[in-house]
Parts: structure tokens; sequence; C-alpha cells
């Protein structure tokens, strides 16, 4: 199953998506960084590892890293990196 979900996202064009949220979740958390702790980080602190989690994931899916343990395909599925960093895009974005 795990797989299945795995192998949906192995197209180029998701991976390249995946590059481009990471990269620019990155340079958000960067310039606005005030606007990142206080809205992330202050409130409930683990939501900012959420955000760094979900970073991750898609740092390890656009660069083009392949899983092959399906424990780990689990851990970073880029679905999950997809649901925790296009929301926190568009609230950094909005605010």
């Amino acid at each position: 199953m795990i797989d299945l979900f795995y192998d949906i996202t192995r197209k180029g064009w998701l991976k390249a998506l995946s590059f481009i949220l990471a990269t620019a979740m990155f340079a958000s958390i960067l310039l606005n960084a005030n606007t990142f702790a206080m809205y992330f980080g202050g409130r409930i602190p683990y939501l900012a590892v959420l955000v760094f989690y979900g970073m991750a994931i898609l740092w390890i899916h656009g660069i083009g890293f392949e899983i092959k343990s399906s424990f780990f395909k689990a851990i970073f599925l880029p679905i999950i990196g997809y649901l925790i960093v296009l929301p926190s895009l568009l609230y950094i974005a909005l605010n």
C-alpha cells in the first residue's frame, strides 16, 4: 500500500514541484523569520518542527533520492510533505 502511494509521486514534474515548494518554504522562512517564529513557534512550538519535517520530506523527494525500504517510504511520503508545506506557505504568504 505504501509502495503504491509512493509510486504515484515518482513522476518528474512532481519531483520538480517538491523541489520548488521546499525552496519556497526555505526562502519564506529566511525572509520572514519573525513572522515564522511568531506564528509557528510562538503559539505551538511543535508546528515549527512539523513544518521543518514537511520541508525535509520535499527536499528528499525533490532532489531525487530513491528510497528502497517501505518503512522509510512511509516516513518520507511526499503526499504528507505536500499536506504540510502548502498550507504553511499560504499562511506565511497571507500574513
